[in-house]
């Protein structure tokens, strides 16, 4: 069942490495801006391990990655442990289209990438782009002309710096403000055309700097939470009380768009965050 029959199409904007509390300390103005008007939280979980890979691979099956098989943060595609069922391919079956954009990689992964977005069932994957602002040019004329299913995006630049410098360094602050530029371009492209049944959610993958100063792959606070909001069709402004999750934005994807979850899907559908409850005609998967 879904909480807005108005919603058509979901925005997933991965902010790779953005920790909560960056969003203040650096005024991250678009980020406060949807947080302000959305359903939010700055203390939501991630998965264990708290990177990038198995943050990915529990989106895209809505699993933990000991069910899902990656537990480190090489991409791969994992010998399965249990039922699997890519948030892609349940969408597909039920008639709904996905996209994914990401940076670009080099030769050597390419084939690997590929293969990875067959294996999920993705419609659409492109790697372009080498900072947040590229990935939203190359994504959009599919912001445009994609008026149902799923959307997602990963960003990576706060990401990057953090590594190469340290998170909540001068470089990380650059890199999170490069994000928060592009969010600033992706509201405008869909307020432009199609925020009325767009709902879109923007989290992080994972924190960062907290057992060590560059890196984010340890069960420290600062590593394991996340912002997770969400805003536009169909959301009521407030905050996400309670445990909230990684693992419970996949069913709320499929729940938002009318599909039904599969049962193997571990986390919860974030149904407070919507205005009404009142179900639309499900869409069988």
């Amino acid at each position: 069942m879904n909480g807005s029959a108005a919603i058509d199409r979901v925005v997933l904007v991965v902010l790779d490495g953005l920790r909560p509390d960056a969003v203040d300390a650096f005024r991250l103005d678009h980020v406060a801006e949807l947080a302000g008007r959305g359903a939010t939280t700055f203390n939501a979980r991630t998965v264990t391990p708290s990177v990038t890979a198995a943050a990915m691979a529990s989106l895209f099956t809505g699993l933990a990655p000991a069910r899902h098989g990656v537990v480190s943060d090489r991409f791969h595609v994992p010998r399965r442990r249990g039922p699997v069922d890519p948030l892609p391919r349940v969408l597909t079956a039920a008639g709904l289209p996905s996209s994914a954009f990401v940076g670009s990689l080099p030769a050597l992964y390419a084939g690997l990438a590929r293969q990875i977005a067959r294996h999920i069932g993705l419609g659409r994957a492109v790697c372009s782009g080498e900072t947040a602002r590229a990935i939203v040019a190359s994504a959009r004329p599919t912001l445009v002309q994609q008026e149902h299913g799923l959307i997602v995006l990963h960003w990576p630049d706060a990401d990057r710096a953090g590594h190469e410098h340290g998170w909540m360094s001068r470089p990380y602050e650059a890199g999170a403000r490069a994000m928060d530029q592009a969010l600033g371009d992706l509201l405008g492209i869909v307020s432009r055309t199609g925020e009325d049944n767009t709902l879109i959610i923007a989290l992080a993958d994972h924190g960062g700097g907290g057992a060590v100063a560059n890196d984010h792959d340890s069960v420290h606070p600062a590593d394991q939470t996340i912002p997770i909001i969400l805003a536009g069709a169909g959301v009521e402004t407030g905050v996400l009380a309670g445990p909230v999750s990684l693992l419970d934005v996949p069913p709320t994807v499929l729940w938002a768009l009318g599909v039904t979850c599969p049962p193997s899907y571990e986390g919860r559908v974030l149904t407070e965050a919507f205005a009404t409850a009142e179900p639309r005609v499900v869409v069988a998967a």
